[in-house]
């Protein structure tokens, strides 16, 4: 049990170092055992950050084999978020051409955030568009893809299948968790469509329009 408590509290020192570029030390720690906190790693879709903590260890030297399976996962997470920002990019050209304007959320804008945005393991493409951009897109990207879910109406949610990439299209940010929530949903939404906030991200030269700072949050 101690054992298991150990590696735990040595995946959040290295979390927390990936996170913040902060020196982490780690001799006091007995008993680490580095291939249980790749595990852990891998169970929270951190193993990038984890990586990054590696690099930030001032005083216990992991074993080469430990560091080689963590980076090499880490490249692996690299590899494929390349991809996909070229994915993004093309698609939002795609789109613009069409006259569909979209903003991405989360995912790849947010792993900007990183000190290693390319470590950041990534999931699908999340658009999120005005009422008249949704239903533009609809029609636009149904044509490109591949598998089409069910329409969530009420939510105004699509997904679809381009490429081999998911794509999520939400035309609010509907959660169904409570009203309460939802008019402070609504107030983002017009926030970003009527008043503008946005901020971007500059995808190999080309701007990719997210939420605003505050919303994003």
């Amino acid at each position: 049990m101690q054992l298991k408590s150990n590696n735990t509290s040595v995946f959040f020192s290295l979390l927390r170092a990936g996170l913040w570029e902060r020196e982490v030390r780690l001799a006091d720690i007995k008993n680490i055992d580095f291939n249980e906190v790749y595990r852990i790693a891998e169970y929270q879709s951190v193993i990038g950050l984890v990586a990054a903590g590696i690099e930030h260890i001032s005083d216990v030297k992991v074993p080469q084999a430990e560091v080689l399976q963590f980076v090499g996962t880490a490249l692996q997470l690299e590899q494929r978020n390349q991809a996909m920002n070229k994915f993004i990019r093309r698609l939002v050209d795609q789109m613009r051409t069409a006259n569909i304007y979209a903003l991405l959320l989360k995912g790849q804008g947010l792993a900007q955030c990183y000190e290693k945005p390319l470590w950041r393991a990534s999931g699908d493409v999340d658009l999120f568009l005005s009422e008249e951009n949704y239903n533009k897109a609809k029609d636009f990207l149904c044509s490109m893809a591949s598998s089409i879910e069910t329409e969530e109406t009420y939510k105004k949610h699509l997904g679809l299948t381009i490429d081999g990439w998911v794509v999520e299209l939400h035309g609010n940010l509907y959660s169904s968790l409570s009203k309460k929530i939802e008019q402070g949903l609504d107030e983002i939404y017009n926030d970003t469509f009527y008043r503008g906030n946005v901020r971007s991200w500059i995808n190999d030269g080309r701007p990719i329009f997210q939420l605003g700072y505050e919303n994003d949050i």
